[in-house]
């Protein structure tokens, strides 16, 4: 049954290889990150969604040109990851630079109307912030979402296409996690590896693979089939990238 792994970082994938009957959506930071990820969405053409963005972890602006002339080729499928961390007080001390790429990329995003998928860590008060300009954008993706139940039921009421995507930390037990993907609605759930990232205790680095363990856990906390999980949340992954994704 074929699956969708909403986030992955094909350039930091030591020897990556895409799944046996699995389709992504990969993160570039870089213009290098990039060709990387383009040449592996050319190898299988329908089967890796192509995005990249600015990292509120390193806000450079001049990447910025990249993103727009990658846009306007019509050679991405999102813009992101962009959005905030607080995670750190380092951190939290470039706000200022995080908030200035954000609003570039949102901007971006509107202006070609290209879903955004969104990094946030303990920031999501930043992001209601822009809930209006959320609004105008075809969808947004929470990689590895942060908040509550509530907020996310929030977002949705405020009238943004919002997908909620989880990983590992529903097998490492998080409470907040787990009830999100308990409670809200299963057309807005996503599933990802965020590979390498994202690892379990013993584990130096998250393969692609894995995307099998978290469908696992996910169907468990869901109450549902590991198929029909599988159908309904690929289902998801290619409303988002509505412009002809499945075709290829």
């Amino acid at each position: 049954m074929e699956c969708a792994d909403a986030h992955i970082h094909i350039a930091d994938c030591v020897n990556w290889r895409l799944p046996p009957d699995t389709v992504v959506c990969s993160s570039a930071h870089s213009w290098e990150e990039f060709q990387l990820v383009e040449a592996a969405a050319q190898e299988h053409p329908g089967r890796v969604m192509a995005t990249i963005g600015i990292h509120p972890q390193n806000p450079d602006a001049t990447l910025y040109p990249v993103l727009e002339e990658l846009a306007r080729q019509e050679r991405i499928q999102a813009v992101g990851e962009a959005g905030f961390d607080l995670f750190t007080p380092e951190l939290a001390a470039g706000l200022p630079q995080q908030l200035e790429v954000w609003h570039l990329q949102l901007e971006l995003a509107k202006k070609y109307q290209l879903p955004l998928v969104v990094h946030c860590r303990k920031a999501m008060d930043k992001v209601f912030m822009y809930t209006k300009e959320l609004k105008a954008l075809p969808a947004v993706v929470f990689h590895a979402y942060p908040g509550s139940p509530q907020e996310a039921r929030n977002l949705l009421r405020h009238g943004l296409n919002a997908y909620f995507s989880f990983g590992k930390e529903l097998i490492r037990g998080r409470r907040n996690s787990i009830q999100c993907v308990e409670s809200l609605p299963l057309e807005r759930l996503l599933a990802e590896t965020d590979a390498p990232y994202q690892t379990l205790h013993h584990q130096a680095a998250t393969p692609p693979e894995d995307i099998e363990l978290v469908y696992g856990e996910f169907a468990k906390i869901c109450g549902v089939g590991e198929v029909g999980l599988k159908a309904q949340l690929l289902s998801n992954f290619f409303s988002l990238f509505h412009s002809g994704a499945k075709e290829g």
